[in-house]
This record gives structure tokens, sequence and C-alpha cells, in this order.
């Protein structure tokens, strides 16, 4: 009753836990599917997961690499996301070389993001490994980008732009046409920073046709943008003009308009168009999401304030700059509820990674009581058939004696004076032969039950063989033959010289045996032994040896 109460709790314990990651498994693979185009998509749907931390730790891992992936492509802040790295090394431990594989880029971005640039830059060169193995061109493509990134950082252009064209080939081969489009971009800013005016709007240029070609709306409108800044850097206002509009006229979005509002303002500032610089800071506090974007917001009313107080126009200038530290108190919240969610988010996985260690535990101990358990019935069971072939090994020699004996009774003749009727006499082996007869049932015979017990008691209990009569009495009869074998054989143990005579006067093995007390498979092993000492080839005949 217990044990049928005991297995349905464990059926239902499997079940839904079963049930857990087919829910779960879905909504990574979707997540997945949609990441490259939709990121925030797939962020929303990760978000609204319920309770991530209570999945299974391949579960969960699998989960936050989705998680940190869709927040970077959403340009989300991610410098308190150290999670990965614990991440990272799960996924190595497993040898799951794709997901070592992303989980290294997003620790490098990480650390890169925290402005270490020599760890993210180390983190990345290490990856090369998992690199190798990698099918994913588009990911060895955002490698080789983050190197460049780096590289130009530190104003190191030319290895910057190298690196980046490396990506470029990449994202080519793999048809990831927005990641090429960003390529494009970042060269083009390379060599504007170089100023290759020429180099670097061919690859501006580049980037506008592919974001058109392919009808990538968010890139058209930031490749526009990004074209309306090379123009504004090179002071050429009306090109730059234009292509603000432009990206004007395709944003739908609140917070693009806000960003190209926010360029127009730096535009016109270059112009000194203080009208213009007031209208296009007011459009970007109008569409500008405050309560999603604090870091636009605080970029806004900063420069806000600034302008007004250029103008000496100081109460606008201080109540734009207490909204500018409103911003900014809320950026500093944000982080530092970030790094608290960081530090939960560590201490739940280690609490799932000890669950799991626990797991582990319990299994081996299951599974070491299994194999202890089994090792025992293995040893009872050798024991047991050992055991069983022992008494019918016994059993079968019994019988065997007990036939012999028979025989050499029947064999006794009263008027001969042989060895062996000497010995007959001797061992008073037709008394013995006449009680085991009497004494034995045929049943007890067929079964074995005390034949062992009853042919000992009968043979070797009644009466105890004395070697010394018998021998005198064989000897006397040989006229002293048996001495003189003893005497020429000095190297014979008393065994085996006592087996040696009764060779000597033909009796067989299992009357060896009997007399002797000793098994059937013993007399054979012990005669090998004296072929040997005697130098008698292998199954030589022994008697042939001593009459010699």
């Amino acid at each position: 009753m217990y044990q049928r109460i005991f297995f349905l709790i464990l059926l239902t314990w499997v079940v839904l836990a079963s049930c857990q990651s087919q829910k779960i498994e879905p909504v990574l693979e979707k997540a997945a599917m949609i990441m490259e185009d939709y990121p925030d998509s797939a962020l929303i749907i990760l978000e609204e997961l319920q309770n991530p931390q209570g999945l299974k730790k391949s579960e969960y891992c699998q989960y936050y690499l989705l998680y940190i992936q869709a927040k970077d492509k959403c340009y989300k802040n991610i410098t308190s996301d150290t999670l990965i790295f614990d991440i990272q090394k799960y996924f190595v431990s497993k040898n799951d070389v794709e997901r070592a594989a992303v989980a290294s880029f997003y620790s490098g971005r990480v650390l890169q993001e925290n402005k270490k640039y020599e760890d993210a830059l180390q983190t990345y060169l290490n990856a090369d490994d998992y690199l190798q193995q990698s099918k994913n061109d588009n990911l060895k493509g955002l490698f080789q980008a983050a190197i460049g990134e780096i590289y130009y950082h530190q104003l190191l252009t030319d290895e910057s732009i190298a690196h980046v064209k490396m990506a470029l080939d990449y994202f080519k081969s793999s048809e990831k046409y927005r990641n090429e489009i960003m390529a494009y971009r970042f060269i083009g800013n390379a060599y504007l920073m170089q100023k290759q005016i020429d180099s670097a709007f061919v690859y501006l240029s580049k980037a506008l046709d592919q974001a058109d070609k392919y009808k990538l709306k968010g890139e058209k409108i930031n490749t526009r943008i990004g074209l309306g800044i090379a123009y504004r850097q090179i002071e050429n206002w009306n090109k730059s003009k234009n292509l603000f509009r432009q990206a004007w006229s395709l944003a739908t979005d609140s917070l693009d308009k806000a960003r190209i509002a926010s360029n127009f303002i730096d535009l016109f500032e270059s112009e000194a168009k203080n009208d213009s610089v007031k209208y296009y800071l007011k459009v970007a506090e109008k569409y500008m999401p405050q309560k999603t974007n604090n870091s636009l917001a605080a970029n806004i009313y900063k420069r806000w304030s600034a302008f007004e107080e250029r103008n000496s126009n100081f109460k606008e200038a201080l109540d734009k700059y207490k909204i500018y530290n409103k911003h900014l108190a809320a950026i500093i919240t944000d982080n530092k509820n970030s790094a608290v969610m960081e530090i939960e988010k560590k201490y739940k996985f280690q609490q799932i990674e000890n669950s799991n260690k626990k797991l582990i535990i319990d299994r081996q101990r299951i599974l070491l009581f299994s194999i202890g358990l089994l090792i025992t019935l293995i040893i009872l069971i050798v024991l047991f058939v050992s055991r069983s072939s022992k008494n019918k090994k016994m059993l079968e020699d019994a019988e065997y004696k007990i036939c012999q004996l028979q025989e050499m009774a029947k064999s006794f003749n009263q008027k001969e004076n042989s060895f062996r009727n000497v010995l007959i006499r001797h061992f008073d082996i037709l008394k013995k032969a006449a009680v085991m007869e009497g004494f034995l049932k045929e049943e007890e015979i067929k079964t074995g039950k005390n034949l062992l017990r009853k042919f000992n008691d009968i043979v070797y209990g009644q009466k105890e063989l004395d070697w010394n009569i018998l021998y005198n009495s064989l000897n006397e009869a040989s006229n002293g033959l048996l001495d003189q074998l003893k005497s020429k054989f000095p190297v014979l143990e008393e065994s085996e010289f006592r087996i040696c005579c009764l060779v000597f006067i033909e009796c067989n093995n299992t009357e060896i045996a009997i007399i002797l007390n000793y098994s059937i498979n013993t007399i054979q092993v012990k005669k090998s032994i004296i072929r040997k000492k005697l130098g008698i080839k292998t199954f030589g005949d022994i008697r042939d040896f001593l009459i010699m």
C-alpha cells in the first residue's frame, strides 16, 4: 500500500517536472527564433516569464543567455549582468561549443561596457577555440566587430578597420544584412575619424544602399542619422539637414523622433541658429519617453539648461538643470537596482547550482547503493553456485566410491592370499559394503540426501585405517618389496609413498581415495607430482616404473 502511494507521488512529480520543461522550451525557442530581427519582442517574451530562477539549471542558463542577448541588441544597460561569466563556465563544462561561444561573446560585451577593454579583448581572444569549432559565421563576425570596436576606443583605427572588415565578410557569408549595414557604418565613421573623407562616405553610402535595398526600417533611419552626422562634421549643413528630415519622415517611434530632434539641435547649434535650437529642444521634450529613457532625457535637459544659461535665461536654466538632476538621480537609482537584481540573480543561480549538486550526490548515493547491492547479490549467487557445484562433485565422488567399495567386496576370494585380499580384510571392506547397502535407502541414493554424511560415518568412522599394520601385512606378502621401494625412492613424501604402494598392488584411483580418505581429484594431482619427482612422462604408468 505504502509503496503504491510513494510510486504515485514520484510519478506525479516526474509528470509535473516534465510539463514545466515542455512549457519553457517553446518560449525559449520562440525568443531565439526572433532574436536577430525583433530583439525587442524577444526581450518582452523573456521578461514575461514567471520566476525564471525556478527553472532547472540547464534551462535557466539557456534563458539567461537569450536574455542578455536581447538586452544588448536593444541597447539596454548590461554592465551589471556579470552572471554571464558563470553561464559561460557552465556551457564550457557541458562541452556545448555553440552556446559556450555565444556566452564568451557576451562575457566580453559586459566587460567592454564596463570599459575593461583589456579583459574584454582577452575574453574575445580566448574564445578562439570555440569559434574554430563553430559553424556560426554571424557569431564570428560579431567577435571581430567587437575587437574592432575596442581598438577604435584605443584610437587604433587601422587595426579597428581591419577587424571590422573581417567581420563584414562573415556577415555577408551569413546573410545577416543588419549586421552588414552596421559594419559599413562603423568603417565609414572610422575613416571619418582618420579624415579620409572619400573612403568614409563610400562605406556610409554602401550602408544606406543596403538599408534601402533590404527595407530594414530601423537601419534606414539609423543610417540616415549616421550619414547626416558625418555631413555635419564636415560642415555640409544642407545635406545633413536633408538626411535628418528623411530619417524624421521614416520614424514612427517617439524615441527615434527624440533622437533625430537631438541631432537637429547639434546641427543648429553648429550653425548658431538659436531659434531653431529652441524649437527642436521643445520637439525633443515632446517626443522624449522620459519614463523609459532617462539617459536621453538627462542629455536633452542638460543641453537645454546650458542653452538657456548662454542666453542669460538663468531661471529657465535652473529649472531645466533641476529636471536634468532628477533624471540623473533616476539613472543612478536604476544602476543600483540593476546591481541589486544582479546580486539576487547570482544568489538564485547559486541556489540552483547547489540544488543540482545535491541531486547529483543523491543520485550517486543511490547508484553506489545499487552497485553495492548488485555486487553482494552476485557474490552470494557465486558462493551458492560454487557450494552447490562442490557438493554435487562430492556427492558424485561418494557414489562412485560406494560402487567401487561394493566391487571390491565382490572381488574378495577367501581362498586367495593376494595383496587385494589382505587389503580387503584389513580395511573391513566386506562389512562396510554390507552396512552401506542395508543402511541407505534407494531414494536417498537418488536424491543424495544424507549420503555424504552416512558414507563418511560408515567408511571412515567405524574403523580407522592403521597404515603401519596394513603396510607390514602387504610388505610381508610381497617378501619385503615395499621396503625396497621406500629405500629406492626417498624423494617421495609419506602420502606419495602410500599411493605408490597402493598403485603397486594394482589399486585404482577410487580404491586409493577410499583407503586414504582423499578425493579422487586429489589422488590424480598427487600422481602427477609423483611422476615429476620420479621422472615419469605425463600419463606414464607408475606401476610399470616401480617394478622395473
